[in-house]
Protein backbone atom coordinates (compact mmCIF):
# COMPACT_ATOMS: atom_id res chain seq x y z
CA UNK A 1 0.00 0.00 0.00
CA UNK A 2 1.63 3.57 -1.13
CA UNK A 3 1.54 6.06 1.70
CA UNK A 4 -0.09 10.10 0.59
CA UNK A 5 2.97 12.33 -0.50
CA UNK A 6 0.63 14.61 -1.77
CA UNK A 7 -2.89 15.70 -2.32
CA UNK A 8 -4.48 18.71 -4.42
CA UNK A 9 -8.34 19.76 -5.01
CA UNK A 10 -8.59 22.29 -8.07
CA UNK A 11 -11.71 23.21 -9.29
CA UNK A 12 -12.58 22.58 -13.16
CA UNK A 13 -15.15 25.63 -14.12
CA UNK A 14 -15.80 23.94 -17.37
CA UNK A 15 -17.16 20.67 -15.81
CA UNK A 16 -18.57 22.56 -12.31
CA UNK A 17 -16.19 19.94 -10.91
CA UNK A 18 -13.07 19.72 -7.83
CA UNK A 19 -10.81 16.94 -9.14
CA UNK A 20 -9.15 15.64 -6.14
CA UNK A 21 -5.76 14.01 -6.62
CA UNK A 22 -3.75 12.20 -4.25
CA UNK A 23 0.22 11.86 -4.90
CA UNK A 24 1.76 8.58 -3.37
CA UNK A 25 5.29 7.82 -2.64
CA UNK A 26 5.61 5.86 -5.95
CA UNK A 27 5.33 8.74 -7.67
CA UNK A 28 1.74 7.74 -8.81
CA UNK A 29 -0.84 10.20 -8.99
CA UNK A 30 -4.35 9.20 -8.43
CA UNK A 31 -7.85 11.09 -8.92
CA UNK A 32 -11.60 11.51 -8.90
CA UNK A 33 -13.70 14.40 -10.01
CA UNK A 34 -16.35 15.30 -6.82
CA UNK A 35 -19.36 17.23 -7.77
CA UNK A 36 -20.67 19.63 -5.02
CA UNK A 37 -23.63 17.81 -3.06
CA UNK A 38 -20.59 14.69 -2.96
CA UNK A 39 -18.12 17.24 -1.87
CA UNK A 40 -20.72 17.91 0.80
CA UNK A 41 -20.74 14.00 2.07
CA UNK A 42 -17.34 13.95 1.83
CA UNK A 43 -16.50 17.10 4.46
CA UNK A 44 -19.67 15.39 6.86
CA UNK A 45 -17.30 12.57 6.87
CA UNK A 46 -14.06 14.54 8.12
CA UNK A 47 -16.52 16.24 10.22
CA UNK A 48 -17.59 13.37 12.16
CA UNK A 49 -13.85 12.05 12.25
CA UNK A 50 -12.38 15.24 14.16
CA UNK A 51 -15.46 15.42 16.45
CA UNK A 52 -14.34 11.37 17.11
CA UNK A 53 -11.17 12.32 18.15
CA UNK A 54 -10.21 10.76 21.89
CA UNK A 55 -8.75 14.38 23.02
CA UNK A 56 -12.52 16.14 21.89
CA UNK A 57 -14.98 13.50 22.56
CA UNK A 58 -13.80 13.11 26.08
CA UNK A 59 -14.76 16.83 27.26
CA UNK A 60 -17.54 17.39 28.82
CA UNK A 61 -18.62 20.73 27.29
CA UNK A 62 -18.98 21.82 23.66
CA UNK A 63 -17.07 24.96 24.02
CA UNK A 64 -13.83 23.01 25.04
CA UNK A 65 -14.21 20.32 22.40
CA UNK A 66 -14.65 23.10 19.98
CA UNK A 67 -11.77 24.89 21.13
CA UNK A 68 -9.54 21.27 21.73
CA UNK A 69 -10.60 21.20 17.85
CA UNK A 70 -9.00 23.95 16.63
CA UNK A 71 -6.31 24.02 18.80
CA UNK A 72 -5.37 20.43 17.51
CA UNK A 73 -6.29 21.79 13.76
CA UNK A 74 -3.97 24.81 13.63
CA UNK A 75 -1.27 22.47 15.07
CA UNK A 76 -1.59 20.55 12.38
CA UNK A 77 -2.25 22.96 9.77
CA UNK A 78 1.56 25.11 11.07
CA UNK A 79 3.15 21.75 10.28
CA UNK A 80 1.33 21.47 6.81
CA UNK A 81 3.12 22.55 3.52
CA UNK A 82 0.70 23.94 1.34
CA UNK A 83 3.33 25.56 -1.04
CA UNK A 84 5.15 22.86 -3.16
CA UNK A 85 3.25 21.99 -6.15
CA UNK A 86 1.59 19.17 -7.11
CA UNK A 87 4.31 16.88 -8.28
CA UNK A 88 3.15 13.43 -8.72
CA UNK A 89 2.14 12.71 -12.42
CA UNK A 90 1.96 16.31 -13.11
CA UNK A 91 2.04 15.91 -16.72
CA UNK A 92 -1.12 18.06 -18.09
CA UNK A 93 -2.66 15.41 -19.97
CA UNK A 94 -3.17 13.33 -17.17
CA UNK A 95 -4.19 16.37 -14.92
CA UNK A 96 -6.93 17.07 -17.04
CA UNK A 97 -10.25 16.27 -15.56
CA UNK A 98 -11.45 14.00 -18.46
CA UNK A 99 -9.26 11.40 -17.82
CA UNK A 100 -10.82 11.28 -14.17
CA UNK A 101 -14.11 9.04 -13.43
CA UNK A 102 -17.06 11.03 -11.41
CA UNK A 103 -17.21 10.10 -7.89
CA UNK A 104 -20.55 8.08 -7.12
CA UNK A 105 -20.70 6.35 -4.20
CA UNK A 106 -18.55 7.42 -0.54
CA UNK A 107 -18.05 4.82 2.36
CA UNK A 108 -15.96 5.30 5.19
CA UNK A 109 -15.92 4.42 8.82
CA UNK A 110 -13.49 5.00 11.74
CA UNK A 111 -11.82 2.62 13.16
CA UNK A 112 -8.43 2.36 15.25
CA UNK A 113 -7.84 6.54 15.32
CA UNK A 114 -7.96 6.31 11.61
CA UNK A 115 -10.50 7.22 8.87
CA UNK A 116 -10.91 5.16 6.37
CA UNK A 117 -12.51 6.86 3.09
CA UNK A 118 -13.55 5.40 -0.08
CA UNK A 119 -14.64 7.67 -3.34
CA UNK A 120 -15.44 5.09 -5.81
CA UNK A 121 -17.11 6.43 -9.36
CA UNK A 122 -20.07 3.95 -10.92
CA UNK A 123 -18.07 1.32 -12.60
CA UNK A 124 -13.59 1.10 -12.19
CA UNK A 125 -11.61 2.02 -9.70
CA UNK A 126 -11.76 4.30 -7.36
CA UNK A 127 -9.59 6.06 -4.01
CA UNK A 128 -9.21 3.97 -1.33
CA UNK A 129 -7.42 6.29 1.61
CA UNK A 130 -6.79 6.35 5.03
CA UNK A 131 -6.52 9.59 7.10
CA UNK A 132 -4.87 10.12 10.78
CA UNK A 133 -6.30 13.20 11.89
CA UNK A 134 -3.58 15.74 11.49
CA UNK A 135 -3.82 14.71 7.50
CA UNK A 136 -8.14 15.03 7.67
CA UNK A 137 -7.45 18.77 9.13
CA UNK A 138 -5.12 19.31 5.79
CA UNK A 139 -7.45 17.60 3.52
CA UNK A 140 -10.60 19.34 4.99
CA UNK A 141 -8.71 22.62 4.60
CA UNK A 142 -7.50 21.76 0.62
CA UNK A 143 -11.25 20.81 0.40
CA UNK A 144 -12.94 24.22 1.45
CA UNK A 145 -10.27 26.03 -0.04
CA UNK A 146 -11.33 24.25 -3.66
CA UNK A 147 -14.89 24.74 -2.81
CA UNK A 148 -14.98 28.82 -2.05
CA UNK A 149 -12.24 28.90 -5.36
CA UNK A 150 -15.47 27.42 -7.06
CA UNK A 151 -17.93 29.82 -4.90
CA UNK A 152 -19.99 26.50 -4.17
CA UNK A 153 -20.88 28.07 -0.86
CA UNK A 154 -19.74 25.44 0.97
CA UNK A 155 -19.95 26.12 5.00
CA UNK A 156 -17.15 25.00 7.85
CA UNK A 157 -18.22 24.93 11.04
CA UNK A 158 -14.88 26.65 11.40
CA UNK A 159 -12.68 27.54 8.96
CA UNK A 160 -8.82 26.84 10.09
CA UNK A 161 -7.35 28.49 7.01
CA UNK A 162 -9.06 31.83 7.60
CA UNK A 163 -7.75 31.46 11.52
CA UNK A 164 -4.53 31.12 10.57
CA UNK A 165 -4.69 33.30 7.63
CA UNK A 166 -3.15 30.63 5.04
CA UNK A 167 -2.56 30.29 1.48
CA UNK A 168 -3.12 27.47 -0.40
CA UNK A 169 -1.63 27.44 -4.02
CA UNK A 170 -2.27 24.12 -5.37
Amino acid sequence: MASIRQIQAKYDAEEDRLLLRVGTDEAQAHGILLTRRYLQLLLKALAQFAAADPDVGTLASASDRQDVQDYKARQALDRANFETPFAAGSDPDVSAPQKYQLAYKLTYRIAEDQLHVSLLPKAGEGLNLTFNHEIAVSITAILHSAATKADWRVQAAVDPLVQQNLKIVN
